[in-house]
């Protein structure tokens, strides 16, 4: 997670910042990320970077006044950040891009990132784009784009792509699993709920949507800058979980009697 951080953070933020319209809000959920973080390194969690990667931002990095909407702090923030990652600049080329995704020698940044795009290509998609003139990121990577890197980094075409997933929803389901004693648990800020299932199929295939809630952020271990829904959340997991082991408990014992 804590490499993941590292590698797209900073061009998320060059990204994000320089529209025109990059909202305050977007500051401030950075914000409560990097403390998340900060806190799970301080309780001894094993999240490192590893060797040759870029630090997490120290504490007290996004303490600074600094107004989103005006182009000297917006610059001020992206050499805090850049700095915070042990970083003098950021790539944006799409040749070197591709160029990384094609090679197959090891590496120690970006661990991942090949493998991640060939199971979108071949299994699910999962592309992110930002069509909406209200988003605050940039509206670059659509679609095309991004089916245009599988085509180019693994010949595969846009078609094949579409068929790849056709038969992955065939295969599990899609949004009617058919699944048996599971919570399929989201978040509303993170921009995947909408493949997840969001409305309950039935009392054993349970939903849970957190308010304001990002992605994986149920998963992390408790913290005091958890948000009030996302406490309750974990509350409504357990509570789930606790009926669903007495019922296999019940039938357990009526199978041995």
């Amino acid at each position: 997670m804590a490499v993941w951080l590292a590698q797209w953070l900073g061009p998320l933020l060059l990204v994000s910042l320089w529209g025109l319209l990059a909202p305050a809000s977007l500051l401030r959920r950075l914000g409560e990320h990097i403390q998340q973080f900060q806190e799970s390194s301080a309780q001894g969690l094993g999240l490192s970077l590893g060797p040759g990667a870029a630090a997490l931002p120290k504490v007290g990095w996004l303490e600074q006044l600094l107004d989103p909407f005006n182009v000297s702090d917006r610059r001020s923030f992206l050499q805090i950040v850049l700095h915070s990652l042990g970083q003098k600049c950021l790539s944006f080329s799409r040749a070197e891009t591709v160029a990384q995704l094609r090679s197959t020698e090891p590496q120690l940044s970006g661990v991942g990132d090949r493998q991640w795009l060939y199971q979108t290509c071949t299994e699910f998609g999962f592309y992110v784009t930002c069509e909406n003139p209200r988003c605050p990121f940039s509206q670059l990577p659509a679609l095309p784009s991004q089916l245009d890197l599988c085509e180019q980094v693994f010949g595969l075409s846009a078609l094949s792509v579409a068929q790849a997933v056709a038969q992955t929803n065939s295969y599990y389901g899609g949004q009617t699993p058919g699944a048996n004693k599971v919570l399929f648990v989201n978040g509303d800020t993170d921009p995947w709920h909408v493949l997840s299932v969001t409305q309950a199929l039935g009392s054993s295939e349970s939903t849970l949507l957190i308010r304001t809630g990002s992605h994986c952020l149920d998963m992390a271990p408790e913290r005091p800058s958890d948000s009030p829904s996302l406490r309750l959340g974990r509350q409504n997991i357990f509570q789930q979980l606790q009926t669903w082991l007495k019922l296999a408990k019940e039938s357990q014992i009526k199978g041995e009697v």
